[in-house]
């Protein structure tokens, strides 16, 4: 069933190539590389004419712009195909770029690079491999390819039984293949590597910060809290650990906590988006509309290539009634992307709220269009044509889901056969889960399609009283929750 805040903020996790060992004053990026130690003679491979290169490639992944690394770093290899150190930057950046944006050809470039960096200067440097590692596991998220996480894995455990990796190479090795681990969904094995990374180097901050979240996924909440407190304990100047403690807390319901670790986080970075617009979506579901509202409007002020936080204001806009506003980002949200499915299934949220029933139905006609797995928007669209007159062209066109026999229906095809007249709303109340975390969502959308049906017939009273009781229900951000809403107003 699809829900208005369908793209929540996933947490900010610093899944960094090379690990990452901080002092506690230190908050920005750890770089990919290193220089030539100054006790050592100069590296032949690293001309001095691109020093200055490397020095800002280097700066530029600190501020996470990777796209710069890869500028500066491509023009090095064009002179010079041995800087190992110029291949180890582009080849991170690569890899970063290509998993923070889905690209799976960056991701192989970056996988690509670090090879052959490990190639020219296998001997020197271990962490040399950990973009390789890290790559891998990106290509099996972005592929949804576990195979190429368990090569990770594989590489990561004949690296650890080498006795020569020792220290923060070892740590950043059990925290790659974590990552790997967790890529599997293997959470036991990703929580062992991260503890062990974290006895061996207690200020690693990738192991501290995705400690918290290995062990939430595990369900041991209580574990994570600590883990959670004990980063932010180990980096106390570091807004990261309190935006990935501040989602943690919302998401076991703790939204005032939630709130003061955001704001901490800002105090710390004013302008670190993650947090003002993870800030925002628990003002939201507080029902704190109007600033949730002016925090969207700050994140993507800083950025505004942020369709995922454009539909989240979007989506309080509606909560509050002001639906014309709604329907307007609702359409930017199009404009990044109009094969967005969950974009066009929104707007007609929004349109059909607005009594713009035909152009709503117009808009699920799209979402399935694109993706026919969508079937929670069936009911919706029979809905939309009955609300137009239309029952026997949707009778028509819904026959093969309407003649599905009981025991074979999902949810959202019990909803279409009880607006079909296939089943009578007793049968429908009984066809809720006794499940508790799913009751409350179905009881609410029958309530809602039930006050719909009668709408339509004329009912309008007998519908009140059923779009109150779909607001008696505890899911807030359902679609069906916010129309009853919208109708009782």
């Amino acid at each position: 069933m699809l829900r208005f805040s369908q793209f929540p903020l996933a947490i900010l996790a610093l899944n960094l190539v090379c690990g990452a060992t901080f002092a506690q004053d230190n908050d920005k990026k750890p770089i990919p590389a290193t220089a030539t130690p100054t006790n050592q003679p100069r590296d032949p491979l690293l001309l001095p004419q691109h020093d200055e290169a490397r020095k800002n490639a280097e700066q530029a992944y600190r501020r996470s712009d990777y796209k710069k690394v890869i500028e500066l770093m491509s023009s090095v290899l064009a002179q010079n195909p041995k800087d190992h150190v110029a291949m180890y930057l582009r080849g991170s950046s690569r890899v970063d770029l290509g998993s923070a944006t889905g690209d799976a050809a960056m991701v192989r470039a970056g996988i690509a690079d670090s090879r052959e960096s490990i190639t020219v200067k296998q001997k020197d440097n271990l962490n040399y491999y950990l973009p390789y590692l890290k790559g891998m596991t990106s290509l099996s998220l972005v592929e949804n390819k576990p195979a190429h996480a368990q090569v990770a894995i594989n590489f990561a455990t004949q690296l650890l039984a080498q006795p020569t990796l020792k220290g923060e190479e070892r740590s950043n090795t059990l925290y790659q293949r974590a990552l790997a681990y967790s890529a599997i969904q293997d959470q036991a094995k990703a929580i062992g590597d991260l503890q062990e990374a974290i006895r061996i180097t207690p200020n690693h901050l990738g192991a501290r910060v995705d400690l918290g979240g290995a062990l939430s996924a595990a369900g041991q909440n209580a574990a994570a809290v600590t883990a959670y407190d004990d980063a932010v304990k180990a980096f106390p100047n570091l807004p990261l650990v309190y935006n990935n403690r501040g989602f943690f807390q919302q998401s076991i319901g703790k939204l005032d906590e939630a709130i003061l670790d955001f704001t901490k986080a800002l105090e710390l970075d004013p302008q670190f988006i993650e947090a003002i617009s993870n800030r925002g979506y628990v003002q939201m579901n507080r029902g704190d509309y109007e600033s949730a509202e002016n925090d969207f409007t700050q994140s993507l002020q800083f950025n505004a290539a942020q369709p995922s936080v454009l539909s989240l204001r979007a989506g309080s806009k509606l909560s509050r009634g002001d639906l014309a506003a709604a329907i307007a980002d609702y359409n930017e949200v199009l404009k990044w992307d109009s094969k967005n499915s969950y974009g066009h299934a929104e707007l007609g949220f929004a349109l059909f709220f607005s009594g713009k029933t035909q152009e709503a139905l117009a808009e699920f006609n799209k979402a399935t269009e694109i993706d026919p797995k969508l079937r929670f928007l069936l009911p919706w669209q029979y809905l939309a044509m009955l609300a137009l007159n239309q029952k026997p062209q949707a009778d028509a066109k819904f026959a093969a889901d309407l003649a599905i026999p009981q025991a074979k229906r999902e949810w959202p095809d019990q909803l279409l056969t009880y607006l079909g007249d296939k089943q009578s709303e007793q049968d429908l109340r009984k066809a809720i889960n006794n499940d508790p975390k799913v009751a409350d969502p179905q009881t609410c959308e029958a309530e809602f399609f039930i006050g719909q049906r009668k709408f339509v017939a004329g009912q309008k009273d007998a519908a009140k009283v059923h779009f109150a009781a779909a607001i008696k229900a505890k899911s807030t951000q359902l679609s069906a929750y916010r129309g009853a809403k919208l109708e009782i107003k």
